[in-house]
């Protein structure tokens, strides 16, 4: 039962995910800031609210450094604060696919972690992946101009 629960619960939060570009996007009237303010605040009380009805309680929050808080506070904030005045001022589909770039990112900086290293396919697909967000982004030669529609 708990490993239903929490595959639906992934799921879910893979839905909201998969949403978040088309909801930023139909919430193009509130300004960025203000807009991960709600979110955060939506977010944060639904968490708060988890841990203190959830069993183990707040005690559980205690053994984290402060600046282990502050550092994902304000990255995740910031991370949606950009993300949200990036797909506001550039057109959505482009913004998007640039923001998510970030597991490519992971994939070649995991080379420099401790008994790992960089390997040729790693340089290769990340080559080919921003080759392909290029070509989308800033268009090819024909097949993506408009000339021969």
């Amino acid at each position: 039962m708990i490993r239903n629960r929490a595959t639906l619960i992934g799921f879910g939060a893979v839905i909201l995910w998969a949403f978040l570009a088309t909801l930023t996007v139909g919430a193009s009237e509130v300004p960025a800031f203000q807009l991960s303010a709600m979110c955060f605040a939506i977010g944060g009380t639904i968490g708060l609210l988890w841990i203190a009805f959830g069993g183990k309680g707040f005690a559980t929050l205690r053994g984290i450094k402060l600046s282990v808080w502050v550092l994902g506070i304000v990255g995740i904030f910031g991370y949606h604060f950009f993300y949200f005045t990036a797909l506001k001022l550039a057109p959505p589909a482009e913004a998007g696919l640039i923001a998510y770039l970030w597991p490519l990112l992971i994939v070649l900086l995991s080379g420099f972690l401790p008994g790992e290293r960089l390997r040729a396919l790693h340089i290769i697909g990340a080559l080919v992946a921003f080759s392909g967000a290029a070509l989308i982004v800033g268009g090819s030669p024909a097949s993506f101009s408009g000339d021969n529609l």
